[in-house]
């Protein structure tokens, strides 16, 4: 009885650890057609490693810009 009581503590304490310890995924909304969009650039860019892609900005100011401050619209290629 003391085992399966504990095992059942156990366990969702270790999942709960992993969530915590694994940190907050990117915010990034899918617009269709393999375009996404993300609030801030280093969030595109954690979005894109994921995948070990690299990331393309859509707006062709943004890239001239390098670094665009803001909500940016970029793809994965």
């Amino acid at each position: 009885m003391r085992r399966s009581l504990t095992l059942c503590l156990l366990v969702p304490a270790a999942l709960l650890v992993a969530a915590c310890a694994s940190g907050p995924a990117p915010r990034v909304s899918w617009l269709g057609d393999g375009v996404f969009k993300s609030p801030t650039v280093q969030e595109a860019e954690a979005y894109c490693r994921n995948f070990g892609a690299p990331m393309r900005f859509i707006e062709p100011k943004a890239a001239a810009a390098g670094a665009p401050a803001g909500e940016v619209s970029y793809r994965c290629d």
